[in-house]
Order: C-alpha cells, then sequence, then structure tokens
C-alpha cells in the first residue's frame, strides 16, 4: 500500500493502486484504513481517509482540485465515487465537485450508501457519536462553521447538478430513509432495501454471498465495535441477529456492480438504443 501526496488538506491521506484499464474508482473511508483497497474492481484506485470526524467536509473544494490534477494524469475515462455513512456524503460532496470540474473529459458515477445528507444547521435525526464530535467542531472553530455553512447540506450541492448516481438505503432504517428521501437532485436515483441498519452497504460486500466467511465478518464486526462508537450503536445486540438480517438481503457483491455501471458508462448510447427498440417490441 502506498500513500501519494496529492496536495490535499493534513487531515486527509490518500493512496493509490494502478489497474490496467480505463476505469477509476475513488472510495471515502467511513471508519479506519481505506475502503475497498483490497477489492477487485477491475479498475485504478484512490482511497481516501480523513483522520478527524469532519464528515469530509473541511475544505472540499482545493481537496477536489487537487485531486482532479492528479486524476488528469492517469489514463482513465470513466469514475466512480463511493463511500459509506459519513463517506457516503463524501462521495456526493466530492463527486459533484470532481464533475464539475471533469465532466467534459470523463464519466463520473457515485454510489452513495446511507449517507447522512443534513449536517449544518443541526440535524437531530443524526444520532452518532462522530456527529456530535462534528457539532463541536463547527461551534468551536470558525474555519469549520463556514465548511458547514457552505457544504453542510448536500441538496445545496446537487441543486441543477446533472451528476449521475444511486443512493442505497435501508427503508426499515427512519433516520436513513429520511436522510435519503429528502435528496433533490435529477439524475441520483434513490434505492430502498428492505432492510434496517444502517450499514446497508454490508450487503453487498463478497463476504456476504458465503456463510462462513460471513460470520467471520460479522465477528469481525462486532470486534470493530468495541472501539468504534458510531458501530456500535448501529447494529443489532447479538451477532446471530445480524446474520439473519444481512443473509435475508439479495444483492450484487461491490465488485459486480462497479462493473455494471462501468458497462453502462462505455455502452450509454448503445443501452439507449436498445432500451428504444425493445420498447417497440422490435428485439
Amino acid at each position: 500500500m502506498k500513500e501519494i501526496n496529492i496536495g490535499l488538506p493534513n487531515c486527509y491521506k490518500s493512496v493509490y493502486k494502478r489497474h490496467d484499464s480505463e476505469n477509476l474508482v475513488i472510495t471515502f473511508t467511513p471508519t479506519n484504513g481505506y475502503f475497498l483497497y483490497h477489492n477487485d474492481l477491475n479498475a485504478h484506485k484512490i482511497c481516501i481517509s480523513t483522520s478527524r470526524p469532519n464528515y469530509y467536509i473541511y475544505n472540499p473544494g482545493s481537496a477536489c482540485k487537487r485531486l482532479i490534477s492528479y486524476i488528469k494524469t492517469l489514463n482513465i475515462k470513466n469514475i466512480i465515487v463511493i463511500g459509506s455513512s459519513k463517506a457516503g456524503l463524501a462521495s456526493l460532496l466530492w463527486g459533484e465537485l470532481l464533475h464539475r470540474g471533469l465532466s467534459n473529459r470523463y464519466n463520473i458515477f457515485v454510489l452513495s450508501f446511507s449517507p447522512q445528507t443534513l449536517l449544518y444547521p443541526f440535524n437531530d435525526r443524526l444520532y452518532f457519536p462522530s456527529y456530535q464530535k462534528l457539532v463541536n467542531m463547527i461551534n468551536n472553530n470558525k474555519g469549520m462553521l463556514k465548511c458547514a455553512e457552505n457544504y453542510g447540506d448536500i441538496n445545496n450541492i446537487l441543486a441543477n447538478s446533472s451528476l449521475e448516481g444511486i443512493v442505497i438505503y435501508p427503508k426499515l432504517n427512519l433516520c436513513d430513509k429520511e436522510e435519503a428521501e429528502r435528496i433533490c437532485a435529477t439524475n441520483i436515483r434513490l434505492v430502498g432495501l428492505e432492510y434496517p441498519l444502517h450499514g446497508s452497504f454490508v450487503p453487498f460486500m463478497k463476504q456476504a454471498k458465503d456463510p462462513e466467511a460471513l460470520k467471520q465478518m460479522v465477528s469481525k464486526i462486532y470486534k470493530n465495535a468495541k472501539q468504534d462508537q458510531d458501530l456500535k450503536v448501529t447494529i443489532p445486540s447479538t451477532e446471530t441477529e445480524l446474520l439473519n438480517i444481512i443473509s435475508s438481503i439479495k444483492a450484487p457483491t461491490i465488485e459486480e456492480l462497479c462493473q455494471a455501471v462501468f458497462f453502462s458508462m462505455n455502452n450509454k448510447r448503445e443501452l439507449k438504443n436498445y432500451t428504444y427498440v425493445k420498447g417497440l417490441g422490435l428485439v
């Protein structure tokens, strides 16, 4: 794993993994490590994490300018931006800022899982300990207050945007449902799962398809929850309950989902023509 210095603000760290393709996946990490770094997504990868509970709203404008400069050095055409929870907000926010700077040269698509979409003004729906830390930062730091005013409501960012993407959320989790369904963006599609937990990304993990791998993954989730307060407040009291919930969801793996999105990007015109002709009953 090789960290890259692309000039992001000091709170952000990034790693790059090369791949022989014209595709790039940019991921944002909701907790620790680098999200999806070890997954085979058939694409270059830039994985970004933050060392502070800033929900990635700290100076994203200048950060994206640096990121755009780096992206232009890569031989790519298609970009998927992915995040979950607070990183789901990042995928929408940074995805839109990247879209503004790159849309004339690149295809950009966002996959956002259970994003928090209203951080400022104060949102009493958000029960996460990290959100209270963010609120404290906003109340005690003029720079963070300015960032919150500029980027704290994703609808202000996505207004009149042509950015394409999907927001996946659990319909049976009231907080996540309300956060997702308040999004107003023409080309962002909302996909609700019959799922009660905040971690709507988990059913898309490859381990969720293998009973033994799933059991090990769930055990690791509960182990990590001892150090991660956000995770702790979003999972059931027992591992068995979480196992049963995840097993009940039919979802593609994140690898399969990304490949479907890249295929659509590369064949958009052909798919549109095919849908039209099929609608006429000619194929």
